[in-house]
């Protein structure tokens, strides 16, 4: 789809955790990178970091939830590499709470940046896609989007993910026959930064993180969608923290 034959992922969330880990893992596979997050100096740093140049990379500063963001920075994606090719929707937000003690404020940013989000950058990179008749869209989504959560804990969160898996299902149906794989990967606790805003109400020793997934397990699994023949379409993948008894 990119002028140059490249391959062109577009990552939301890229300024750290699984979507910086993801971001590392397809620079070294020759893809040109488009990364998206909230926080402009955090993805600034990451690339600065990392060493990569406005050749390889173009970045966006904006809220997933930005309708008219997601758009203009799809489009500036567009016309610098030709198309996107990947479309990986990492962003995402989690706070500790049930039904009781759950702010609107938090129901509502937690369903902006998890849901709507994922929506909205379908929604923009889909035309591309189906024009050049090619493409994957791959959505993190959590074991809570299957099961529910915890009582008392992670509600929004748990809400989401299962519009999460409810997105890409319908995608599957809508963009299958346009060529594009939609899949999501479904993750079991993971041990990063995403897990901050929960940290007043649960912590977890060094030995518990030991025995969570790693953001590298959740890159393989990723690499293992975009690496699929044309003949397969990996539509879930359930990743289970096994060692966690």
């Amino acid at each position: 789809m990119s002028t140059d034959h490249r391959p062109v992922s577009l990552i939301t969330g890229a300024d750290r955790g699984i979507g910086l880990a993801l971001a590392r893992r397809l620079a070294t596979a020759g893809h040109a990178l488009v990364l998206h997050s909230n926080d402009g100096q955090g993805l600034e740093k990451a690339v600065a970091d990392a060493g990569w140049t406005g050749a390889q990379v173009l970045t966006a500063a904006h809220d997933v939830g930005d309708a008219e963001a997601v758009t203009a920075a799809v489009a500036a994606a567009v016309d610098r590499f030709g198309g996107v090719d990947n479309l990986l929707n990492v962003a995402g937000v989690a706070y500790h709470g049930g039904i009781l003690d759950t702010d609107v404020a938090v129901w509502e940013e937690t369903l902006r940046t998890n849901l709507t989000g994922y929506f909205l950058m379908a929604q923009a990179v889909l035309p591309h896609m189906k024009a050049a008749g090619r493409g994957t869209i791959v959505n993190m989504s959590s074991i809570w989007g299957k099961r529910g959560a915890p009582p008392g804990a992670m509600l929004a969160y748990a809400v989401s993910k299962f519009g999460v898996e409810g997105l890409t299902k319908c995608l599957i149906e809508e963009a299958n026959p346009w060529g594009v794989k939609v899949s999501s990967i479904v993750l079991d606790k993971v041990d990063t930064a995403f897990r901050d805003n929960m940290r007043p109400h649960i912590d977890y020793s060094a030995e518990q993180r030991d025995r969570m997934l790693s953001a590298e397990d959740v890159v393989d699994a990723t690499m293992a969608v975009l690496n699929s023949s044309g003949r397969a379409h990996p539509s879930s993948i359930e990743l289970d923290a096994w060692l966690w008894r």
